[in-house]
């Protein structure tokens, strides 16, 4: 074979070769995220992956805020300034977590007043509304006269002498009989059904957003998932590893 015919073959088989060699170096890289792939607390408990993270797991894994933790096979969310939440559902697509009080038995109106968003990243899905927690020496017995949309009495606010109701933020203490004074206004989920909360004990699921992180949507829409590059200090796709 001549010199010339040898090196138009080396020729064509270079781009292969440089290939090759970025395909490798881009599976290293993903590599460096093994230690952050998705995990959970059991087989039927919410996938974990960034935002999120296991206490367990390295920082670099989840932002501040979304770190989970076990509790044998139950998902646990510590929100500062609110309490422990068992964790339900979480949709990374829909940036949506679906939580309820780890204190199932507990007043679960009590439940859906004590968040403090404020200086969090989340937010309540679909949106939320005010009312006004009003206090009222004896039972409100002629609610159909009021001109405001009454909820409760609270059973497990109220007391003797004592009736724990809520109304729209909107409405006008005017409107409520004489022997009612409001206490404060909280913010809660919109879309519950406030009577059936103020007068039961079941579990009330309440569902949180967070802001959609540069990148994410479009990754876990096509199958894959977020992670963060610590390096350059932004999210990255990585491909999901498919069972041959």
């Amino acid at each position: 074979m001549s010199l010339v015919m040898s090196l138009i073959i080396l020729f064509l088989f270079l781009p292969n070769t440089c290939t090759l060699a970025k395909a490798s170096a881009e599976d290293k890289k993903t590599d460096k995220y093994e230690f952050c792939q998705p995990t959970n607390c059991s087989n039927s408990s919410p996938s974990i992956r960034y935002p999120f993270r296991l206490k367990t797991q390295p920082t670099s894994c989840g932002l501040e805020g979304f770190e989970l933790s076990c509790l044998s096979d139950k998902t646990i969310w510590h929100l500062p300034s609110s309490g422990d939440y068992y964790v339900y559902e979480i949709s990374y697509l829909d940036n949506s977590i679906t939580i309820t009080d780890v204190n199932e038995m507990a007043c679960q109106f009590q439940f859906l007043i004590s968040f403090n968003l404020t200086h969090s990243k989340f937010f309540f899905l679909p949106f939320n509304e005010s009312y006004a927690l009003c206090n009222c020496t004896s039972k409100v017995v002629d609610v159909e006269r009021t001109s405001v949309e009454l909820i409760g009495p609270i059973n497990c606010l109220s007391s003797e002498n004592n009736y724990v109701y809520t109304i729209d933020s909107n409405y006008s203490m005017e409107d409520m009989p004489s022997h009612c004074r409001k206490s404060r206004t909280v913010e809660i989920p919109a879309g519950l059904p406030l009577q059936d909360v103020a007068t039961t004990a079941r579990p009330t699921p309440v569902v949180l957003g967070w802001r959609a992180l540069d990148g994410c949507y479009d990754c876990e829409n096509s199958g894959n998932y977020c992670a963060f590059n610590t390096t350059s200090n932004s999210t990255i796709c990585v491909a999901v590893k498919h069972q041959k």
